[in-house]
């Protein structure tokens, strides 16, 4: 595990362009970080990715304890498309286990478990005079987290699999299981604050498709598929990078597969941990 304090040690000598080499921390009896560094090898992307570290820390040093979950609800969701030819969808949860794929007969149909009341998802929909629509599922920020052994936060989110979207999640803590291979997508986001996700891109896709993922702490693992052409960019990253039917060309990573067809344009801000990019 990361010592928030050894990290900052490290920054703050980063922060005085003093260069870092891991012989020297270990020699100084600072615990590795997981990296070596040095003044050539060191850049903003990656201090800002330590500094995550000590948010996450922080956060969950104010969190407080609840001595027992509230009694565990659960609502379905339905919404229709109405006149949008397409939709862009936002989704902002907090904390917990988020579950998307496809399958809907409506727009969305949704189920959503949560222990306390103030985790009731808030859900809007509206249609734009140019025929786009936006839906938004959040969950209200509060100022604290409760942590015991009964705490449930879980969405399952099934959407329809003709309409074309644009998807943008975030995910502050917690587990996503994205399964998109179904979805009529024109792009995707994900910005991931600690934890694991799991995103499936394996789908057919009429057109390009643009994605772009911000890595946080945890593991991130994405699926793509092995018929389509890829072109992924991977930078800055603290952890492992693992990779499957994928040529490396520096920062970039590109598909055995060279036919004719979309092309799958992949940017990812890598965090801390582990990042696997696997063709099937």
């Amino acid at each position: 595990m990361i010592i928030l304090k050894d990290c900052l040690e490290v920054i703050i000598q980063l922060s005085l362009k003093t260069p870092v080499y891991l012989d020297e921390i270990n020699n100084n009896g600072i615990r590795p970080c997981g990296l070596i560094l040095g003044e050539n090898l060191m850049n903003k992307r990656i201090i800002r990715t330590v500094l995550i570290i000590g948010l996450v820390s922080l956060s969950l040093a104010s969190c407080y304890v609840m001595p027992a979950a509230g009694r565990v609800r659960s609502q379905s969701e339905d919404i229709d498309q109405g006149g949008a030819e397409s939709v862009r969808v936002e989704i902002l949860m907090g904390a917990g286990k988020l579950e998307i794929k496809g399958g809907a007969d409506k727009l969305l149909e949704g189920d959503f478990t949560y222990s306390y009341r103030e985790y009731a998802p808030e859900i809007d929909y509206r249609v734009r005079g140019n025929g786009v629509g936006l839906l938004e599922v959040k969950q209200e920020e509060k100022p604290g987290i409760r942590i015991n052994n009964n705490y449930r936060n879980e969405w399952e989110l099934r959407f329809n699999q003709d309409v074309p979207l644009d998807l943008d999640v975030i995910l502050g803590a917690g587990e996503g299981d994205l399964d998109l291979s179904q979805l009529n997508l024109g792009s995707f986001s994900l910005q991931m604050g600690a934890g694991q996700a799991n995103v499936d891109l394996t789908g057919a896709y009429p057109g390009d498709l643009q994605v772009n993922i911000q890595g946080g702490v945890g593991e991130l693992t994405v699926v793509l598929p092995d018929d389509t052409n890829i072109e992924a960019s991977v930078q800055g990253g603290l952890g492992e990078i693992n990779t499957s039917g994928l040529d490396r060309e520096g920062n970039r990573y590109v598909s055995k597969y060279t036919g004719s067809g979309p092309i799958i344009n992949l940017n990812i801000e890598a965090g801390i941990g582990e990042l696997n990019l696997f063709v099937q």
